[in-house]
């Protein structure tokens, strides 16, 4: 950093120059061995994890009529499901460091959006019929190809209608493309509790607890790390995400853009 000295009277005369050097480099060494020891850990953690989802869904399975007892059936349910979102948990700490570090690959290919919208929302149906609500895709103008990894896409189109079933009780979801220059957008919709202005600027961030609402925005286990990852996809794939538009008590619209394939 670097600091002039003046004089105090007008005219002011420049003295000299005060040089601040600060060496980080133990800082940058602790903040690397914190990235790979999280690295590691979530490997270490997902292994059993893993082995008793397994085992329990072998027993839920194959073995239900040897498991008589309600409570005792209960009580595997509880395990089963609680080992899948820990581990959806321990993905998403393993998603972080990857992206961080700048070691996920993205396998980049040319594929159709609108389908892929189609996919996501039919697996969807029973949940949004649950709620009695509606989700749509509104596709007045069939969109271009887009260049992009379709599964991570399909991660970002479940993190967003998930959240939007997840906070929408009466109406429901629609989901848009339209294109923009040399992008697709897509929105997703709702009619929901909405998110206050004040927390919208950190929806994207890494672990901002910023209310109930915020942290909980996040189908993925209360990490708080759903749309941090999902922005850090969608930079990688050479697009954007973004809060629309949103309003408390009458709902949100979350937008993302990837690239069209260029024609030749």
């Amino acid at each position: 950093m670097l600091s002039p000295i003046l004089t105090d009277n007008p005219p002011q005369v420049c003295l000299g120059i005060v040089i601040l050097i600060q060496d980080i480099t133990e800082a940058k060494i602790v903040d690397r061995s914190k990235d790979e020891f999280f690295s590691i850990a979530s490997h270490e953690l997902r292994t059993p994890l893993t082995a008793i989802r397994g085992n329990t869904s072998m027993i839920l399975e194959y073995y239900s009529k040897a498991v008589e007892d309600p409570e005792l059936k209960a009580m595997i349910d509880d395990i089963h499901e609680s080992s899948i979102r820990l581990i959806n948990i321990v993905n998403d700490f393993l998603n972080v460091s990857r992206l961080e570090q700048g070691k996920m690959d993205f396998d980049k290919k040319e594929f159709k959006i609108d389908e892929l919208i189609s996919e996501v929302i039919a697996e969807y149906k029973t949940t949004g019929s649950q709620k009695n609500l509606s989700i749509e895709y509104i596709d007045t103008l069939l969109p271009p190809p887009v260049m992009a990894d379709s599964d991570k896409t399909r991660q970002i189109l479940t993190n967003l209608i998930g959240n939007a079933l997840k906070f929408t009780n009466e109406g429901g979801i629609k989901i848009a493309t339209m294109v923009s220059g040399k992008f697709v957008n897509v929105s997703v919709s709702d009619t929901g509790r909405g998110i206050p202005l004040k927390q919208q600027g950190l929806l994207f961030r890494r672990f901002q607890q910023a209310g109930e609402n915020l942290f909980t925005r996040d189908t993925v286990g209360g990490t708080g790390l759903g749309l941090y990852i999902s922005r850090l996809m969608i930079e990688g794939m050479g697009g954007k995400i973004w809060v629309e538009k949103s309003e408390e008590g009458k709902g949100s619209t979350f937008s993302f853009s990837l690239p069209i394939v260029k024609t030749k």
